[in-house]
C-alpha cells in the first residue's frame, strides 16, 4: 500500500532510503474494491473520514485526502490545502493519506505523545529554499 507526497515543484535533493520510510499505515488500501470509478477516480474520497484528524486551519475533522508535513505536525485537510498551497513553509512538503489510517501505528511514527514535539519522518531537506 502506498502513501503518496504533495510535491509542489521539483525537488533540490532526491527523496531516497534503503529502508521504507514509514511503516504501513493503512488499515485498508486506497480505493477499496469495486469503489474505482475511471471517469471520477477520486469519488471514493467524498465517503472517507479520518475521525481523530483535525485540519490545523479551519479546525474540522479531515474528511477526504488528509495532508500531513513531513517535517512538523502541521495537519491540512484538501479543501485547506487547496486554498493556499503555498501557506505552510515552502521547504516543507506533505504526505498524501487516502485511506484510513492505523492510528495506533501514526502515534508512534508521528510521535503525538511527545510534548516537545514530533521530530521529522525525513532528517534531510528535499528543498533548500
Amino acid at each position: 500500500m502506498h502513501i503518496f507526497f504533495k510535491l509542489l515543484r521539483p525537488v533540490h535533493r532526491p527523496i531516497e532510503s534503503q529502508f521504507a520510510i514509514l511503516p504501513i499505515l493503512y488499515r485498508q488500501p486506497a480505493c477499496p474494491a469495486g469503489q474505482l470509478n475511471s471517469s471520477h477516480p477520486k469519488a471514493y474520497l467524498t465517503t472517507l473520514y479520518h475521525n481523530v484528524a483535525l485540519c490545523d486551519y479551519c479546525m474540522d475533522r479531515i474528511k477526504g485526502e488528509w495532508f500531513h508535513c513531513v517535517y512538523c505536525a502541521k495537519d491540512l485537510c484538501d479543501e485547506c490545502e487547496n486554498l493556499n498551497p503555498h501557506a505552510h513553509d515552502r521547504t516543507h512538503f506533505f504526505y498524501v493519506f487516502k485511506a484510513p489510517v492505523d492510528m495506533q501505528i501514526f502515534r508512534i511514527v508521528a510521535e503525538l505523545d511527545n510534548l516537545e514535539g514530533s521530530l521529522p519522518v525525513l532528517n534531510y531537506p528535499v528543498y533548500y529554499s
